[in-house]
């Protein structure tokens, strides 16, 4: 549910824009107190303000009342990680925003001292975009319990009722919103001018070639590891550009980790084969150029596969792609054509 790539005919800088002053806002109700930090205008990747279908204050009050009165999924969440003693501190604060959700970095103290820390994603507009994320959500859930080390962990979800501010009956909005695992060592990785990906923070750090490359390899391990070869089910291909996936910041002594947050759909009747070709020839046009989701260097795809099932599976995916291409079954992409296979494979 994060914003789709869109194709642009030039990539120019981003204009300057003056920031509307952030707003803080603090309710309280016995022991708990609630504030909101951060509810401010925000811009994407060129620098224009991205539209909402409602006031943030509105999500903010109505969320307000949900957990100070009785909310079914956020303060419960909380609680899965701290315990049952009461809440006495909650602050949320506007961290991310794409074209189809917000998201708050949510911060929780008990009566005991215990803290952490969360996410909180809400659908910014009812409707398809609302059903978009309770699927997200649901995606979630399955593909975490299938990999724990590159699925964002889910909590609970629901519904979140949004009034009209002038008392419209017929202009009153439900919109669904869930609850996630905060990762705090990890960031919004993004796709600059060159096609190369950044961790997105407020001084960007960009990764080299050779980075990148490897972490498109990393993104076909999370794709083919979250794989279910029974139900032949598999996740539909991220939107690398849209906040899909989150990184650690590049160093000198680890190599950069991932972890995926959004997953729009699940794609049935999936053979290795074809997820392989669906993967291969994934692309996008990002500011007039040509990115795709495969790395340039074909060993990282077999290394990939290596890492998420093993040697054996993962050479046995590439032989049934090979067929799948020798018939003809998908035409040959220059990502991957049947003689780099045959080289990968040692045949």
């Amino acid at each position: 549910m994060r914003q789709p790539l869109k194709t642009t005919k030039t990539a120019t800088p981003a204009k300057p824009v003056k920031k509307r002053p952030v707003r803080t806002n603090v309710v309280r109700k016995g022991p708990l107190r609630v504030r909101w930090l951060g509810l401010r205008t925000m811009y994407d990747f060129w620098g224009k303000e991205i539209p909402r279908h409602y006031q943030v204050e509105t999500l903010s009050s109505s969320i307000e009342g949900m957990v100070l009165g009785n909310d079914r999924f956020i303060v419960p969440s909380i609680q899965q990680m701290l315990g049952p003693a009461p809440l006495t501190n909650i602050v949320f604060e506007l961290f991310q925003e794409g074209q189809y959700q917000l998201i708050f970095r949510v911060r929780a103290t008990n009566v005991k001292r215990k803290m952490g820390v969360f996410g909180l994603v809400a659908a910014k507009k009812e409707g398809s975009i609302s059903t978009l994320a309770e699927a997200e959500h649901l995606n979630l859930r399955i593909l975490y319990r299938r990999d724990q080390d590159f699925i964002v962990r889910p909590f609970l979800g629901g519904t979140v009722f949004l009034p009209d501010r002038y008392h419209r009956k017929e202009k009153d909005r439900t919109v669904y919103a869930y609850m996630t695992q905060w990762l705090g060592t990890y960031h919004e990785l993004g796709v600059d001018r060159n096609l190369q990906f950044f961790v997105n923070v407020r001084q960007p750090q960009s990764f080299s070639k050779a980075q990148t490359d490897l972490l498109k390899g990393r993104m076909l391990e999370v794709i083919a590891k979250s794989y279910d070869p029974e139900r032949r089910e598999c996740m539909e291909m991220p939107q690398v550009a849209s906040g899909d996936f989150v990184v650690t910041k590049p160093s000198q002594t680890a190599s950069p980790r991932i972890k995926l947050i959004a997953c729009r759909r699940l794609l049935r009747n999936v053979s290795p084969a074809r997820l392989l070709h669906i993967f291969i020839s994934t692309e996008w046009v990002w500011g007039g150029r040509s990115l795709s989701l495969a790395p340039e260097d074909p060993r990282l795809i077999l290394e990939a596969l290596g890492r998420a099932r093993g040697k054996a599976e993962a050479r046995a995916w590439l032989a049934e792609y090979r067929a799948a291409l020798r018939g003809k079954r998908y035409r040959e992409h220059p990502a991957l054509p049947v003689e780099v296979i045959n080289e990968l494979l040692g045949d």
